[in-house]
């Protein structure tokens, strides 16, 4: 009898053991950069909110947008660009790897405000080049900090802040 209860609790912790979160993020990833970042601002000119969206998912993929909106509302217009792939945990603490897939940006020549994602046009993206993504998170989990610097040796890139949706 203690052998077949011995057996039996043997099966169910390899049962147990064997079984994997499919919420858990890539290797590496805090679980705190998962989820939908937004940068909102306003445009005088044209009377809509211009949105800067980063998406983090758990199965490793991203997304990358900017849109506008009507102000103060959660209905996208339409695109200005459009941009997916790949990301992992970089080589250092609070870096992401981008592997860029997809790259889709407004006509060149463009006459209207936004588009469509079937009407903005294909980028090119160089195959299998990650880019180093350093961030920082703040204010408990709700602020995605990317932070500014000098690119290219004389332009100079503010800080961006974006707000935890979800």
């Amino acid at each position: 009898m203690k052998q077949v209860l011995t057996l039996s609790l043997l099966i169910m912790l390899l049962i147990f053991s064997s079984c994997q979160d499919d919420e858990d993020p890539q290797p590496g990833v805090p679980s705190m950069v998962l989820g939908t970042w937004e940068m909102v601002g306003f445009n005088d000119y044209l009377e809509l909110d211009y949105v800067t969206t980063l998406q983090f998912r758990a199965d490793g993929t991203y997304t990358y947008s900017s849109t506008l909106r009507e102000k103060d509302t959660d209905l996208d217009l339409g695109y200005n660009f459009l941009e997916r792939g790949t990301f992992r945990a970089g080589s250092e603490e609070n870096m992401l790897k981008l592997l860029r897939t997809e790259f889709l940006h407004k006509p060149y020549g463009a006459e209207k405000l936004f588009y469509s994602e079937e009407e903005l046009d294909k980028g090119h993206i160089e195959p299998n080049q990650e880019s180093p993504l350093n961030y920082e998170i703040r204010d408990n989990g709700n602020t995605f900090l990317l932070p500014g610097g000098i690119v290219g040796g004389d332009v100079i890139v503010e800080d961006r802040f974006f707000e935890r949706r979800n």
